[in-house]
């Protein structure tokens, strides 16, 4: 984890559960969908989404397409304790 001003960590993980769980996970601990947009990266297609609380954000990237299993992976800017709880809700 890297560490950010006003002791906020930077982590990423992939997780191996579907995007509607991690989007539960996230509004039941206060975040807010706040953009959505899709990004074209080495011949792919993403949705990236980003959810706000306070100060924190945490971006979600999903695949588009029809390969299976997708495993979004999501990108924590937040506090230890964020970090823990969103880890923990998504199953990791």
């Amino acid at each position: 984890m890297q560490e950010k001003k006003g002791g906020q960590k930077l982590k990423s993980i992939s997780v191996l559960v579907p995007f509607e769980r991690v989007q539960a996970s996230l509004s039941k601990i206060g975040f807010l969908l706040d953009d959505t947009v899709t990004i074209v990266a080495d011949g792919k297609f993403w949705t990236k989404m980003l959810y706000i609380r306070g100060n924190e954000t945490i971006s979600v990237s999903e695949e588009i397409g029809d390969a299976y299993p997708k495993d979004p992976i999501i990108t924590i800017c937040g506090s230890k304790m964020t970090i823990s709880k969103v880890v923990k809700g998504v199953g990791g």
